[in-house]
C-alpha cells in the first residue's frame, strides 16, 4: 500500500497536485478512495478529480483540473493566456465535442466545439492546448474585437503566427460555417492597415487589381536604382515611364523616424525624375477601382507626355 501511496504522490506532482479518480482508485482501492474523500485526503476541484492536501492551488492547478475532468482541449481566453496572446485574468476554459456529457464546477466553462481538431492542439506546460492560430481563431467567439487584435498582434511579433497561417485556418474553418472565423478576417484586414504590410499579401491585391482592370504594364516590389546606387524598392511600378506606387499602412510610417525615411526616399525618387503615387491599406482593401482609376490616369498621361 506504501508503494501504491508513493505512486499516487508521484502522479500529482506531474500533474500540478492533481489525480483522477481512476488513478486514486488504482493505488487506494474504492472503498480507502471513498474514505480518504471523506476525511479530507483527497480534496475534490472537479468531478473525478481531486488534489492533494499540501498541493498549492494555482491557476495552472484549476486548468489542468479542467482538462483531466473533461478529457477536452484547454482553449479560447485560457490557451490565449498560457500563450502569452492576451493579460492574464485566470479563465479556466476548455473546448469537449457537442457529444460529451459531463458537468464542471465553476467558474470553469467548457464550449461544445463540433470542429474539434487534434491537430490544432499542441502540448504546453504539461497540458494539453490549442494552437496560437486555432485559438485566435476561438477569441472571436468570446472576446471583443480589440482583444483578437491585440491576440493577433502579440502573436505575431512573438514570431507564434503570421498573417497567411491565421488567414489559412480561418478560411479552412470558415467553410465549414465555424462561428468566430468572420471577426478573425475582419481583424486580419484591420491589421494588415494598421501597418502589418505583408509582401505576399500586397502582391495578391495588386495582382487582382491588375488583372480585373488591365493594368498589364505595372510590375510589383520593383528596385530602383540611379547612377548604380539602389534607392530602395517601391510597392509597384511602370518602369519605362518612371511611375512609382507605394502603399501605406495607416500606422506604418507613423513614428518620425520612419516618416523622414520616407520623405527622403521619395524626394530622391522625385529628384531622379520618378513620379510617385501613395496610397493607403483602406485604398487597396475597399477601394480597388479608384486605386486602378488613378494608376491608369497616371500612365495614360506619362504616354502623353
Amino acid at each position: 500500500m506504501i508503494e501504491h501511496v508513493a505512486a499516487l504522490d508521484e502522479r500529482a506532482r506531474t500533474q500540478h497536485g492533481l489525480v483522477t479518480s481512476d488513478e486514486a482508485v488504482a493505488a487506494l482501492g474504492p472503498y480507502r478512495r471513498r474514505r480518504w474523500v471523506s476525511e479530507g485526503r483527497l480534496i475534490i476541484v472537479q468531478p473525478g478529480v481531486y488534489r492533494l492536501p499540501g498541493a498549492p492551488e494555482t491557476w495552472h492547478q484549476a486548468l489542468k483540473a479542467l482538462e483531466l475532468a473533461t478529457g477536452g482541449i484547454l482553449s479560447h481566453r485560457s490557451a490565449a493566456e498560457l500563450w502569452g496572446l492576451l493579460l492574464p485574468a485566470g479563465y479556466v476554459e476548455a473546448s469537449v465535442h457537442p457529444d460529451r456529457a459531463l458537468t464542471v464546477r465553476s467558474p470553469a466553462l467548457v464550449h461544445r466545439i463540433k470542429d474539434l481538431r487534434p491537430e490544432l492542439s499542441v502540448e504546453r506546460e504539461g497540458m494539453r492546448i490549442t494552437d496560437p492560430v486555432r485559438t485566435i481563431v476561438d477569441l472571436g467567439l468570446v472576446a471583443p474585437h480589440s482583444h483578437i487584435g491585440a491576440a493577433l498582434r502579440r502573436g505575431i511579433s512573438k514570431k507564434l503566427v503570421t498573417l497567411a497561417e491565421a488567414r489559412h485556418i480561418r478560411e479552412r474553418l470558415g467553410r465549414q460555417g465555424r462561428n468566430g472565423t468572420g471577426m478573425l478576417g475582419e481583424v486580419i484586414d484591420i491589421h494588415v492597415l494598421a501597418g502589418e504590410k505583408a509582401e505576399s499579401e500586397l502582391e495578391e491585391r495588386f495582382l487582382k487589381i491588375r488583372r480585373r482592370f488591365d493594368l498589364r504594364e505595372l510590375t510589383l516590389q520593383h528596385e530602383v536604382w540611379v547612377m548604380g546606387r539602389c534607392l530602395g524598392r517601391v510597392d509597384g511600378a511602370v518602369p519605362s515611364l518612371k511611375l512609382a506606387i507605394e502603399v501605406d499602412g495607416f500606422e506604418h510610417h507613423s513614428t518620425p523616424e520612419a516618416f523622414q525615411h520616407d520623405r527622403e526616399r521619395q524626394n530622391e525618387l522625385v529628384a531622379a525624375g520618378w513620379t510617385v503615387l501613395r496610397f493607403t491599406w483602406a485604398d487597396v482593401v475597399h477601394h480597388p477601382e479608384r486605386v486602378a482609376n488613378q494608376i491608369r490616369a497616371a500612365i495614360d498621361r506619362l504616354q502623353a507626355a
